[in-house]
């Protein structure tokens, strides 16, 4: 996911992050919606997004099109391994092997107009049919950049990926990340043991996360943490607050936490909590 946030933009393409936790129908909805032309599926995904391309396909019938499909092998996951080879025989290409497919001598282009859509986000539709916001390139590289001035981020940090990607193209923290040349960790699944083993163990200095998980962070069993924290960990939450308990067990841990809210729509955090002295 974070490859195809430069990938794609860099061939001329629009990228449509969709959130895995979404089911079939939701899913149909989106890839016809955005008329996407090309799926890249985690292989652990692969069944769900197939079941989203036969309600297409039902739907549509002769105005069928059937998108180009990438798998993504990873041997670490704990899913049917036969996933990967049932995707390839439905007609997907390994995603290392569409890579080498690709011309090493192809000059991208930045877009002709900045205000050319980058991205494509959408809502859950919980309830009704998900609404789409357009995300342009002058748009993202502004909250990109305003990410790196509101948490006076250093050109060390070590970003730890507990934000799905998928959710508003993770606050246009992929982009971040690159113009500091951060390093990203990745986890496949977010847990409170995964997150202090990044700390302790991969040195993570920064990450983004919402007020469920700070809370599973601060009740997690002690077998689960490693404390004291080798150094100070600073996290952004966004949207409601976290809860006054929750903001002072972080702190007494070792966690500082800033609090923002703010819409892709206006291109970055609009209001932060700003630590007072006291």
């Amino acid at each position: 996911m974070y490859e195809a946030h430069f990938g794609v933009p860099m061939s001329g393409a629009v990228l449509n992050s969709i959130n895995i936790r979404l089911n079939a129908p939701t899913i149909s909805f989106l890839l016809e919606h955005s008329s996407s032309a090309v799926i890249i599926v985690d292989q652990e995904f692969f069944k769900l997004a197939e079941q989203a391309l036969k309600i297409l396909k039902d739907k549509t019938q002769v105005n069928f099109k059937y998108p180009h499909l990438i798998v993504v092998k990873d041997e670490s996951i704990e899913c049917d391994p036969n996933n990967l080879l049932y995707a390839i025989g439905k007609g997907a290409v390994e995603y290392e092997k569409f890579l080498e497919c690709g011309d090493p001598e192809f000059a991208w282009k930045p877009p002709q107009d900045e205000w050319q859509s980058i991205a494509l986000g959408y809502t859950s539709g919980t309830t009704s049919s998900p609404k789409g916001v357009v995300l342009h390139h002058r748009g993202a590289y502004l909250a990109a950049t305003s990410n790196v001035v509101i948490w006076n981020l250093p050109k060390e940090v070590v970003y730890l990926w507990t934000l799905p990607i998928f959710h508003c193209n993770s606050w246009c923290f992929t982009w971040t990340l690159a113009a500091i040349y951060g390093t990203n960790i990745c986890l496949r699944q977010v847990t409170a043991k995964g997150v202090y083993s990044a700390i302790a163990n991969l040195g993570a200095t920064h990450f983004c996360a919402a007020s469920v998980v700070l809370n599973s962070i601060v009740n997690a069993p002690p077998n689960d943490t490693i404390l004291p924290l080798p150094r100070v960990v600073h996290i952004m939450t966004a949207g409601a607050a976290p809860p006054p308990a929750v903001l002072f067990k972080m702190s007494q841990i070792g966690f500082r936490v800033a609090h923002t809210y703010g819409l892709s729509e206006t291109f970055g955090p609009s209001t932060i909590c700003a630590w007072k002295p006291e």
